[in-house]
């Protein structure tokens, strides 16, 4: 591998460490819209006053941050693997 080769890959895994960086504050957005959600259907069910129209959407807001931050993660565990085996292909080339 030439010295091009090398500062590209090094670029590159630079860049991906960037993105990975930016998809885990997105897995935390999807965590949080999942807090959010329980906030409201414990709002919605647990008063005097039982209101649907507040613990439906929650559940729905909980289910959609919840398989949000479970995609989010695979891709960060796939991302870093990727970054990891550019690292190593750099640190055995030397």
């Amino acid at each position: 591998m030439n010295a091009v080769e090398r500062n590209l890959l090094s670029q590159e895994a630079g860049l991906q460490m960037k993105a990975l960086d930016r998809i885990n504050r997105w897995k935390m957005a999807a965590l949080f819209v999942s807090a959010v959600g329980v906030a409201l259907v414990y709002a919605g069910f647990a008063g005097l006053q039982k209101n649907f129209f507040i613990g439906i959407p929650g559940i729905l807001l909980i289910f959609a941050g919840f398989v949000s931050a479970a995609v989010f993660n695979l891709g960060l565990k796939n991302g870093r693997r990727n970054v990891e085996k550019m690292l190593n292909i750099l640190d055995g080339e030397r």
